[in-house]
């Protein structure tokens, strides 16, 4: 550290980058039943990310799968 103190800091592996190559602070929030998570947690940029509400954010693909079914039900 600048002032001379140590720092510790733990990571369980390298940072998740989006499809695009930029850092993924965020990870898909659509419902995937079959996952063990139950959802699909790709990994996101703020630019790549969609977000239909608050704290809500989606992959391209389930964006679009949002929109249809979204469209579904107007």
């Amino acid at each position: 550290m600048p002032s001379g103190g140590a720092a510790i800091i733990c990571s369980t592996g390298p940072r998740k980058r989006c499809a695009c190559g930029k850092p993924a602070p965020f990870l898909c929030d659509w419902k995937v039943p079959a996952r063990r998570s139950g959802t699909c947690d790709a990994p996101l940029c703020a630019t790549c990310a969609t977000s239909p509400a608050e704290e809500k954010h989606l992959c391209l693909a389930h964006a679009q799968a949002y929109k249809q079914w979204k469209a579904a039900r107007a």
